[in-house]
């Protein structure tokens, strides 16, 4: 019988003595039929079956059909081998040795992968992988339904056109829950990679893999090319489509990381303050949450030693990283790169990371101008530090830092997007810390998109992650096993269990808590944390927690109930754009690198928006650019705020009713439906004067008029 090079047989296996614990293998085997069945690859695949097996069925069935997979589902017992049957239905061993000599055997005739789907079989593995490629078996006692889930899940994968690091990769994911996903354990003979397994045999993998690198930055561009054309030969590889001749850019960019494998990251001291590249490293991270492990993260560090600013920290901290230093590193990055996307890792893990790290510096730059003071300029980027030197007080500020210092309290921080909202929590943070008051910080960017959708799922996180910031015990499970409903659990685990233990003032310091605005389950919990707020009147432990939440989106129009809100009680604090006073002290702070006519034409240019107005600051005063290159060239994609308009114009992709509503803005000053103004507003590109919708700055009118039209 010889392989028919298009479809792989799958030998299934089955021992089940009477002498040993009955297993769901009938289940099992129904299970993979039926997975195979519906598969999108199915005619890839035949499933042969055979029951009861003996020593001489064992072999004799490989020889009848000749298998490109070899499962056996049933007993093992550790050094004595897994449990077949005898002539009369009772224990038989097939032991470690005999089996390295069979499949050496049977190697010859096309077995690529042997799937020992037994408790204690990873002996039996460590000895078969000697001569079969890919090898999986138990390194302990594994329970039936995670038996069943793990290969339920293996073969859908396969009959999917997945490759067996996937298949098995998937397979674990669906144990988790079980907390049995470390039981199954992939074996390979020496010399294989593990992603040299695919559903068309004798074919290398072709791997998707996308490049997220800073456009016009060196050596970040150069750098980037070259592993675009060494990689595109073996995979299928994105990369920016303006670098091909006049193609407009894709701003599809979601889809496209939504279908990658992989994601390799270009990290250098401008790229790490792209918008750009830190949005599709987030949405590799959310999409890998939901799709097994996919895309994987590589992040490539282009002689960057400084330690990652949250939030990349919290993407990319726990991971592996490559480092490249200079030109001389280029084709061993490569080849680095090549082993990964194969299955390997990256080179830099958690013993190395320290001798690449460097402690951060301020860095001097040359005066702007004879007449200014030197100044340490710093990069407009993310979360200010609250002891920056161009970190602008409000009224508002003065608010905050007075109401946090009292006992239980609810501040509610709102504004559109880089407006300085996180800039003032993390400053109200430090000073509950200085009162004595216990903190913890949850961005809610970080929840899972399986958690915003299950709300059971959700409470139980936010329980859970909050533990583990404050370091307590984990008594969740305790607190979850009582027929209340989710924010009852949640509101019991606080209060009986995190504030009693922790015997102290806690402020609860909740960053972008938009993200739940669009759950079915956002009263739930929203009306939880409202009362929390109320609780502090009649029960004196609550009076030990403090709220502090920070939104993007107008809440009210989202919340039905606003006697369930906890945004509209205790000190509600609206931020809004710099005021032309405070631009003009931006300007001071920087060493006047603007005269007073060219900042004028910056704020008709800008508005107040903080973030746009300490970019173009910083890029004037430290000369990267000058102030004629930066107005002529403002609304490029390669000019000085390319980056950050791309980046909004990629979350407008498909959104085509923001798209509408942002045009009539406008054209008309007018937006027909307020709910969508509400988002448009929270994203940070429309602003209300009046009954007058408009553009947030005159650069916002200008790109998207001209992006978006037609």
């Amino acid at each position: 019988m010889s392989h028919n090079t298009h479809v792989k047989t799958i030998l299934l296996l089955a021992a089940n003595p009477r002498n040993t614990s009955q297993l769901q293998l009938d289940h099992e085997v129904r299970e993979i039929d039926e997975g195979l069945r519906r598969a999108s690859k199915r005619e890839h695949f035949k499933l042969e079956q055979k029951w009861a097996v003996r020593q001489r069925d064992f072999y004799r069935a490989i020889l009848d059909t000749q298998p490109h997979i070899v499962h056996f589902c049933g007993h093992s017992a550790l050094e004595d081998g897994i449990v077949l049957e005898d002539e009369t239905g009772q224990t038989e061993f097939l032991q470690a040795d005999a089996l390295s000599g069979l499949f050496k055997l049977f190697a010859t005739v096309g077995v690529e992968c042997v799937l020992l789907n037994a408790c204690y079989s990873e002996v039996q593995a460590n000895a078969i992988s000697q001569h079969i490629n890919y090898v999986i078996g138990m390194n302990q006692e594994i329970g039936d339904q995670a038996a069943i889930n793990f290969a339920v899940a293996f073969y859908d994968a396969l009959g999917a056109g997945k490759e067996i690091e996937f298949a098995f990769e998937l397979g674990k994911s669906q144990i988790i829950s079980l907390k049995e996903h470390q039981i199954p354990v992939l074996k390979k003979k020496q010399g294989i990679n593990l992603s040299d397994a695919q559903v068309e045999p004798n074919v290398k993998a072709r791997q998707r893999i996308f490049i997220s690198y800073k456009r016009d930055a060196e050596p970040d561009e150069a750098v980037a090319l070259q592993v675009y054309q060494a990689l595109e030969q073996q995979h299928e590889v994105f990369i920016d489509q303006r670098m091909q001749g006049d193609t407009r850019w894709d701003t599809g960019i979601e889809e496209e990381i939504c279908q990658a494998d992989f994601l390799i990251v270009f990290l250098s001291p401008r790229s790490v303050n792209s918008e750009m590249v830190e949005q599709e490293i987030r949405i590799a991270h959310t999409t890998a949450q939901l799709q097994s492990g996919r895309p994987v993260i590589l992040p490539v560090r282009l002689g960057y030693r400084e330690p990652f600013q949250y939030p990349l920290s919290a993407y990319l901290n726990q991971i592996n990283w490559a480092f490249w230093e200079g030109d001389v590193d280029t084709p061993r990055l490569i080849e680095e790169l090549r082993q990964a996307v194969s299955g390997g890792e990256l080179s830099i893990g958690e013993q190395l990371k320290a001798n690449i790290l460097q402690k951060r510096e301020a860095v001097e730059l040359p005066r702007p101008f004879p007449s200014a003071q030197p100044v340490s300029l710093e990069m407009p980027e993310g979360t200010m530090d609250s002891e920056s030197a161009f970190y602008v007080e409000r009224p508002s500020d003065a608010i905050a830092l007075k109401t946090i210092v009292q006992r239980g309290v609810t501040i509610a921080i709102k504004g559109p997007r880089q407006v300085g909202k996180s800039s003032l929590l993390i400053r109200t943070i430090e000073a509950a810390v200085n009162t004595g008051k216990r903190v913890a910080f949850l961005d809610f960017q970080l929840f899972e998109k399986t958690a915003l959708t299950d709300a059971e799922l959700f409470f139980r996180q936010f329980c859970i992650w909050l533990t583990d910031v404050l370091e307590m015990a984990d008594r969740v499970d305790e607190y979850w096993n009582t027929p209340l409903g989710n924010s009852q659990r949640c509101t019991r685990y606080v209060g009986r269990y995190i504030l009693k233990e922790l015997g102290k003032p806690l402020v609860l310091a909740m960053d972008e808590v938009d993200k739940v605005f669009n759950a079915d389950f956002r009263s739930d919990f929203f009306g939880m944390l409202r009362s929390w707020h109320n609780s502090r009147a009649t029960t004196p432990i609550w009076k030990q927690l403090d709220l502090t939440l920070v939104t993007s989106t107008e809440p009210y129009q989202l919340i039905d109930d606003l006697n369930q809100s906890p945004f509209n009680v205790g000190q509600v604090i609206e931020l809004t754009d710099l005021t032309p006073e405070q631009v003009r002290d931006l300007n001071h702070r920087h060493g006047l690198p603007l005269n007073s006519n060219e900042e004028r034409q910056l704020i008709a240019l800008l508005g107040g928006h903080p973030y746009l107005i300490r970019r173009s600051l910083y890029l004037i005063a430290s000369k990267r650019i000058s102030t004629a290159e930066l107005f002529a060239n403002a609304t490029t994609d390669r000019g000085p705020f390319g980056d950050h308009l791309r980046h909004h114009l990629s979350l407008l992709h498909n959104k085509t009713e923001l798209i509408q509503s942002l045009l009539q803005i406008i054209r008309q000053n007018t937006c027909s439906d307020k709910h969508i103004f509400w988002r448009l507003r929270g994203a940070g590109l429309v602003r209300e004067e009046g009954r007058v919708i408009l553009p947030r700055c005159q650069l916002y009118a200008d790109y998207f008029w001209e992006n978006l039209r037609g």
